[in-house]
């Protein structure tokens, strides 16, 4: 209630107590002099907020000091203006004609995507007025979308909570636990711990089986000898830039960095620091759009960097690579919040003219992490020989034999720097496609 961020999205789940938090924080700011709207899908939500204003209000409705409409759902503060409107918005469009400047939607997973972004946002347009967006998640719909721009913010402008059903402490727990066991593992995830589920068009999976904290033991110092490589995409203003570092020895990832307006030259040195800091061996650096600058500047800095550029050919490999690496928890990544919002939005779709799956973020949202890592483990897959039979030695990676088995790893004995061997769909043949460069683009092309 008392964070400074004017948008919060909160996700909690079912009796966690989401309509009793509104109705308080609504009579708060109507006494402060603010117009509240509380909108929800239904009349009984609508109803369960009015019912608990209007008790915690009642001294000074009877005191008149308050005016209230019933059938209209009003109520107005004589003293300051302040008033308090409750009413549905399971049709957007009933929202039209009202303006507010502090704004409860309540069970916002349930409402039309377009409510805020066509409805909502212009009716505080006056007043630039607060918004709270309250909700059970629906799988992984625009609630969730909203959930992971917040996340993603990094100017005080957003925030995000996130509560269970049992954080209530006024709920009977033993009845609790004895009702949820008669729901099915999914219902209880998303009602109960309000998680978000997994939509059709997911491509991670089993995200948090491969997410762990990091201790005290993982230092520059105890990776020195493992073989380091780090995966970079960049932006400036909107998009920002990420560095995912690598320890193909261990198979963890042992350092995140993400930053945005930040100068390209500034970029380039906090990047550089950043891989000496580690003694990265190989950087896998996007090419596309501003990349190239970016690129050669550290490459001028005798940095080890390889260019990869992403086209509708190379990249589904790419991400499909680290989506398998995450379903067969061949490795372990840092547990960030932003960085696993974007793996969890992160969208297949399926072209219905030529049937080529394309992958990228929800409109509005960012993929800039999801595409560092997979750099990230692309470098790991396309390691030098010799350092596979290092790892293979010390036993250090678990999964190492089923890595150097594997066609899609970049072999240097058998092909030159920068190509893979595959075989053609429906031919049999071996074809060889560059999908990353040494200090220059190209373009894909039969035989290497």
């Amino acid at each position: 209630m008392h964070h400074p961020a004017k948008r919060k999205v909160v996700c909690a789940g079912r009796r966690f107590g989401k309509t009793h938090l509104a109705a308080s924080i609504g009579c708060e700011k109507m006494i402060a002099g603010r117009r509240v709207v509380f909108a929800s899908t239904t009349q009984d939500q609508v109803d369960t907020f009015w019912e608990l204003a209007k008790e915690w209000l009642r001294p000074m409705i009877e005191a008149r000091l308050i005016y209230k409409n019933e059938s209209k759902r009003l109520m107005v503060f004589n003293y300051n203006g302040g008033r308090i409107k409750a009413k549905t918005a399971w049709n957007a469009d009933t929202m039209r004609g009202d303006y507010g400047d502090f704004i409860v939607l309540d069970e916002f997973a349930q409402m039309h995507p377009g409510v805020w972004d066509y409805v909502v946002s212009p009716m505080m347009l006056d007043t630039d007025g607060d918004c709270w967006f309250i909700s059970t998640p629906l799988l992984r719909n625009h609630f969730f979308q909203m959930y992971q721009k917040g996340l993603a913010d990094d100017t005080g402008r957003w925030a995000c909570f996130h509560a269970t059903s049992y954080d209530n402490p006024y709920l009977n727990q033993d009845a609790l636990t004895e009702i949820t066991a008669d729901m099915s593992e999914s219902a209880y995830q998303q009602e109960i711990m309000a998680e978000f589920l997994e939509g059709a068009g997911a491509v991670f999976r089993n995200i948090r089986a491969c997410l762990y904290e990091p201790d005290a033991d993982i230092t520059p110092e105890s990776v020195r000898g493992h073989y380091v490589v780090c995966g970079i995409d960049w932006g400036k203003q909107k998009d920002s830039t990420v560095i995912s570092v690598f320890d193909a020895t261990t198979g963890r990832e042992v350092d995140f960095d993400r930053f945005n307006q930040i100068d390209y030259t500034f970029q380039c040195e906090r990047v550089g620091a950043l891989m000496t800091k580690w003694g990265v061996q190989q950087a896998l650096v996007e090419l596309n759009s501003i990349g190239v600058p970016n690129f050669e500047a550290l490459e001028r800095a005798n940095l080890p960097v390889v260019g990869f550029n992403t086209t509708s050919s190379s990249k589904p490999p790419l991400i499909e690579s680290l989506s398998l690496a995450f379903e067969r928890e061949e490795a372990l990544w840092l547990d960030i919040p932003v960085a696993t919002g974007e793996l969890e939005a992160f969208e297949r779709k399926v072209s219905a003219a030529t049937g080529r799956s394309s992958y990228n973020a929800p409109a509005g949202l960012h993929d800039d992490s999801v595409v560092a890592r997979a750099l990230a483990w692309w470098a790991v897959l396309n390691r030098p020989q010799s350092h596979l039979q290092f790892a293979r030695g010390q036993g250090l990676y678990a999964s190492m034999d089923d890595h150097a088995q594997q066609p899609r790893r970049a072999q240097p004995d058998a092909a030159p720097v920068g190509t893979r061997t595959r075989h053609a769909r429906g031919t049999g043949q071996q074809t060889e496609h560059s999908v990353f460069t040494r200090g220059r683009r190209e373009k894909a092309r039969p035989g290497g």
